[in-house]
């Protein structure tokens, strides 16, 4: 389990988690899912925390700490003056690159933010390729030191070993050590005390000669008045100890926070200050005002950004809630202590914490509408008091399939199909196989649960593994049960005999085709991956001869008596288009002929690919992986494609016949970005065309929410008018029109619902002001007759960049020509602004 410490100075219930002197880790005894106290580690980026063999390890334990990726890192935070640190590094090179290339230091910290280098290792004065014991020596200010892999390079890696910090030599003269509960406190800590009336520190005097004296001891703060001594030493003889009682009396309900200073004779901690937090009543104080300007921006099909500002009272904690498809109606509950991935009716925990910025939710899906609502909190575990009136609130909806002109030239029905769209697609950007945990799992797929845990499923059988940080690949004696499963098998993969160092090539670079993520699922490696092994898909006829535990993924016979793997439905056309992708885009590689084995069926494939056609969650991963490799899977895009393609021999299909569907599409011509309803005509327009669609529900949402329904018609008819609806003032109003028999649906770009007749009427009469025009980014609105709901920023295309409600400042983070919507209880404003 990976510790995390998160230091600010606006947080006042940090826990005290340092380690005594000396301590020492071999990261076998603990393991190092377990650190010690006081160890913090930061690893397991790549899913790999701890190297195995003598080679890279000492003392005959075999295990060593892996650091492979920028940014890992190991941390020990100590309570005292620290002597001298050792330990044994090796660098882990991989053939033919040198032992160590890159950079990695060894650093210390008075305030585990602010780094000094102790020791650093480069390209040019590397690590050795044996492990080789060094030694360091912190300060005596420090309390922190780490081993921090500062710049990975591709083909080698860290390895860390028996790490062991000694405690600083004895001094003669006086060394204060405070207790509290037996934990050693470290000065200028806060200690959270509760509502506890007395309060029993141990006062020790760690000098080996010089006896320590105790002059005084004083609160100061807010609070203090409610802190009192009753009883404490004068004098305290090297290495002894005596009791120091205080007594805790609340004047007030709420937070009550002081300093403690003990003044003694120590020569380097005079006073040693210890922050007490104590409770008056059952709760801590309530914030008393909201985060700001809290946004959703960066929006994409696949995912987006949350961001907020402190408010000038600023408050110890936020929470964030998330929530699909409605609006968020629940609040956290006074003295309940939340986890990320918790529920709070049907909204969920997405953040607890002070940081403001990139707060990236996780399995975002397409073409979905997302809510979010952040609320103010004070206080310790079991003493939170939520601030929840006029929490801001934010709502987006997801994007589609953004395909662009990306198959500009290629067409299906020309001989030369398979070639054209096998050159579109095989040049690529390279993911490696090691960054799939950074890169894509942990950005995208992973979801939060309860209890702060996060949660991956096997695509094949539905298994879901629950997890603590860092994710874990499946090794067989750890944590972890997933693997990186290649639907297109490795086994199958032409290249995969002309290399000897597979997945390498000959010059040692990992080969595409192994590490392309169109063709990677996690997958559960006993109860799926390795079942399915490299056999092919098909449909099981008669008895299976093995069922995972789910009921979902089986091994069995087809009809044709060949043995098969059958993955649950909801993978079926996934595995079915990750396949097509693989054979078409390295068909011709290195001179092979990619195609499906020739026991795999292709018509099962097509016939799968037809009935699980691509879901929301399939588009979003498919555009996620476009913005990493640069190229897209056109069998997710255009699913007649597969029509045209036999993956036999990787020929092209003159004459399909009735392979295909005809997709269903509906192409919405009214309303469209700029269009105005008002509230007072009832004829407002809705105009679409469409294909192999019967009949449309018409439906309005507003702020991203369903408001009413408008009514049904026809796809023929090709229009419908709002006759008698009740329509709302709006600056965010969608249609969604719905075909009643596919599952498929389209909306239309944001329009305005106005009491008045013009924009510029509303304008004139509400005379809103926005400025400065032009701007460096930061725009201020003044609405002097109406209070503000909600700005948005759109811009010269109609792309939603941002909004935020119930606030006056936003900023915008490009240059160009924007335009700013204001909504108001009165009504509507839209203004254009440049960003210079």
């Amino acid at each position: 389990m990976r510790r995390i410490i998160y230091t600010c100075l606006f947080l006042p219930f940090f826990l005290n988690a340092q380690t005594t002197l000396p301590t020492v880790w071999n990261f076998s005894n603990p393991t190092i899912e377990n650190p010690p106290t006081g160890w913090i580690t930061g690893l397991g980026t790549n899913g790999n925390l701890t190297y195995s063999g003598s080679q890279n390890s000492i003392g005959g334990d075999n295990i060593s700490c892996r650091l492979d990726a920028t940014g890992e890192f190991l941390t020990i935070f100590f309570a005292e003056k620290a002597g001298s640190l050792s330990y044994w590094l090796k660098g882990t090179g991989i053939a033919p690159n040198p032992a160590f290339t890159g950079v990695f230091k060894i650093q210390e910290s008075v305030n585990g933010t602010s780094w000094t280098d102790l020791r650093e290792f480069t390209t040019s004065s590397p690590l050795t390729s044996t492990m080789t014991r060094y030694v360091s020596q912190p300060s005596a200010t420090a309390r922190y030191v780490r081993f921090f892999y500062t710049t990975k390079e591709s083909g080698t890696n860290v390895a860390l070993d028996s790490v062991l910090l000694r405690q600083a030599p004895p001094c003669t003269c006086p060394v204060i050590a405070v207790k509290y509960n037996n934990l050693q406190q470290a000065d200028g800590a806060t200690l959270i005390t509760g509502t506890q009336q007395t309060l029993n520190f141990l006062l020790e005097n760690k000098g080996s000669i010089d006896m320590m004296t105790v002059d005084s001891i004083e609160f100061v703060g807010d609070a203090a008045i409610d802190f009192s001594v009753t009883q404490k030493p004068t004098t305290i003889n090297a290495n002894s100890n005596g009791n120091l009682q205080v007594s805790f009396s609340a004047a007030d309900n709420g937070s009550r926070i002081a300093l403690m200073r003990i003044y003694t004779n120590d020569p380097d901690k005079n006073p040693f200050t210890i922050r007490l937090y104590a409770i008056g009543g059952t709760l801590a104080t309530e914030p008393v005002q909201q985060a700001t300007t809290f946004l959703a921006q960066d929006i994409r099909t696949y995912g987006l950004t949350l961001s907020y500002r402190h408010p000038s009272t600023r408050p110890e904690q936020y929470i964030i809630l998330r929530k699909a498809n409605s609006a968020i109606t629940e609040s956290p509950v006074d003295g309940t202590t939340y986890q990320r991935g918790d529920y709070i009716g049907n909204a969920q925990v997405l953040f607890i914490g002070t940081d403001t910025i990139a707060i990236k939710p996780t399995f975002i899906h397409a073409n979905s509408t997302y809510h979010f609502k952040i609320f103010s909190f004070n206080g310790p575990a079991g003493f939170e008091n939520y601030l929840t009136n006029n929490a801001p609130a934010s709502s987006v909806t997801t994007t589609g399939k953004n395909v662009g002109n990306y198959y500009a030239g290629i067409n299906s029905t020309a001989s030369n199909f398979v070639t054209t769209l096998s050159n579109k697609i095989a040049a690529h950007d390279t993911v490696f196989y090691s960054q799939y945990i950074p890169r894509f799992l942990n950005p995208f797929i992973t979801r939060d649960t309860t209890q702060g845990k996060k949660v991956v499923s096997c695509v094949y059988t539905g298994l879901q593994h629950v997890y603590n940080e860092p994710f874990l690949w499946w090794t067989g004696t750890n944590s972890g049960t997933l693997t990186r499963e290649h639907t297109y098998a490795q086994s199958w993969m032409p290249t995969r005999n002309q290399f000897g160092g597979w997945p390498n090539d000959n010059n040692g670079r990992e080969l595409t085709e192994y590490n392309d993520l169109h063709n990677l699922f996690p997958a559960n490696q006993v109860s799926g991956n390795a079942v399915r092994s490299n056999l092919p898909f098909g449909e099981i006829v008669g008895t299976p001869t093995y069922v995972s535990p789910t009921g979902l993924g089986k091994k069995g016979l087809n009809a044709s008596g060949i043995e098969v793997w059958e993955p649950r439905d909801e993978q079926k056309g996934d595995l079915a288009r990750a396949l097509f992708y693989m054979c078409a885009a390295y068909n011709g590689l290195r001179s092979n002929t990619w195609t499906l084995p020739t026991n795999q069926d292709q018509s099962v494939l097509k016939k799968w690919h037809f009935q699980d056609l691509p879901d929301n969650w399939e588009i979003a991963r498919h555009e996620f992986i476009a913005s990493l490799q640069n190229n897209r899977n056109p069998f997710v895009d255009s699913v007649n494609f597969v029509c045209r393609i036999n993956f036999s021999n990787m020929t092209w299909i003159a004459n399909p016949g009735t392979c295909g569907i005809s997709e269903p599409l509906i192409q919405i011509q009214e309303p469209m970005l700029g269009t105005i309803w008002t509230v007072q005509n009832t004829q407002n327009l809705v105009k679409w065309s469409s294909n192999n669609i019967d009949s449309v529900i018409i439906d309005l949402y507003v702020n991203d929410t369903m408001y009413v329904n408008l009514g049904k018609a026809l796809s023929s008819n090709g229009s419908f008018e709002t006759v008698g609806a009740n329509l709302p003032v709006s600056n965010q109003a969608k249609v969604k029109l719905t075909a009643t028999n596919h599952n498929y649906s389209v909306v239309s770009p944001e329009f305005l619902i106005q009491n008045l007749g013009s924009v510029n009427d509303v304008r004139n009469q509400l005379n809103i002001a926005v400025y400065p025009n032009p701007s460096n980014g930061t725009i201020q609105v003044v609405s002097p007759h109406a209070a503000i709901s909600k700005l948005t920023i759109t811009d010269i295309t109609g792309k939603r960049i941002m909004s935020c409600e119930n606030c006056d400042e936003i900023s915008i983070q490009e240059k160009g020509i924007f335009f700013v919507e204001v909504l108001t209880e009165k009504g509507i404003s839209i203004q254009k602004i440049v960003v210079q």
